[in-house]
């Protein structure tokens, strides 16, 4: 099976986690990049900016900022994340370089750019040693006097503590138990309200995390749009199986017409899904997506999650997909 050439086979984490960034961000005047120019000519690095307006840093803006970038005073921010690799040469030396690039190419002086290692997975200690990162004050920020990588900082997602501003990237830590509390901390603090789209995409990225946990693997080929797709699914199912029985009797005359729309909906993230991950979809996949009940439906996105192929995601159907 050909993947569509717009989809990559691997999960671009750095643009899920600009996507989460980027709503409560841009509306305190902080841009959020997640290809970045570093040097005329060259393809766009992989990494995060962050890009601030004003004077200074403002107290609504750093709610939003973990720590190691929470007391940051330059006004852009050059962020690597690696989240299925932790700690290693190569991640070092790639923001060395793109931190000596970006800075030259946009003539900055160094109290005007800080860069940032993000990794999900715990680093060996012996790698730490080895380029002398040593903890700072905030659990998780490490720091280096080794030349010429002397003002980088290391921030390690399942250290950080479960504090509000640092919930938004804990959602992003490797281990289970610091993922969760990122989430739960989101929730308890209220952040999770600040829109509907933004509750959407993190309930998305949830599930990703859920579904990675369950099947010991990681997610392949989501972009930010697949997620939300995702995500208003789940928030969809979750809302109605909240919704309290009295109200259920009210709307009974029209529960079926709300349920064939459902139906509806659902048929129409998949299909968007299965045409992201693999291309045009046989004519026969279409028809049985569109005549599929809701059960069905959701066996077929449940599976989407992890499945190399249509036909592991049709697996064990009577129909299974047609060439």
């Amino acid at each position: 099976m050909t993947h569509s050439p717009s989809i990559p086979n691997k999960t671009r984490w750095h643009c899920l986690l600009g996507k989460v960034l980027e709503e409560p961000l841009t509306r305190l005047d902080v841009s959020v990049q997640t290809e970045v120019d570093v040097v005329s000519g060259s393809p766009k690095a992989d990494i995060l900016l962050l890009r601030r307006e004003g004077e200074d840093w403002t107290e609504a803006q750093r709610a939003w900022l973990a720590d190691g970038l929470h007391d940051t005073t330059a006004r852009e921010l050059l962020i690597e994340f690696k989240f299925t690799k932790s700690l290693n040469e190569e991640a070092i030396g790639q923001l060395f370089v793109n931190d000596f690039l970006y800075r030259a190419k946009q003539k900055l002086g160094f109290h005007e750019l800080n860069s940032f290692l993000l990794v999900s997975k715990t680093p060996r200690q012996e790698i730490l040693r080895s380029h002398g990162f040593k903890p700072q004050d905030k659990a998780g920020v490490y720091g280096t006097e080794a030349p010429q990588i002397h003002r980088l900082r290391l921030i390690v997602l399942n250290e950080l503590t479960d504090l509000p501003h640092n919930a938004l990237l804990k959602c992003f830590a490797s281990r289970e138990p610091e993922w969760r509390k990122g989430f739960a901390r989101m929730i308890a603090s209220g952040l999770t309200a600040l829109s509907d789209e933004f509750a959407c995409f993190l309930s998305g990225i949830r599930r990703l995390r859920m579904k990675g946990t369950a099947q010991t693997v990681e997610p392949v080929g989501w972009t930010p749009e697949a997620v939300m797709d995702l995500g208003r699914r789940t928030w969809f199912e979750a809302m109605m199986n909240a919704m309290p029985e009295e109200e259920l009797f009210r709307i009974r005359r029209t529960a079926h017409i709300r349920e064939e729309g459902r139906e509806e909906g659902e048929a129409k993230i998949i299909l968007r899904q299965l045409t992201r991950r693999f291309g045009p979809l046989p004519a026969i996949i279409q028809e049985k997506i569109a005549q599929a009940d809701s059960t069905s439906l959701e066996r077929w996105g449940d599976r989407l999650l992890d499945a190399g192929s249509l036909e592991e995601v049709f697996a064990d159907d009577s129909q299974g997909p047609t060439h």
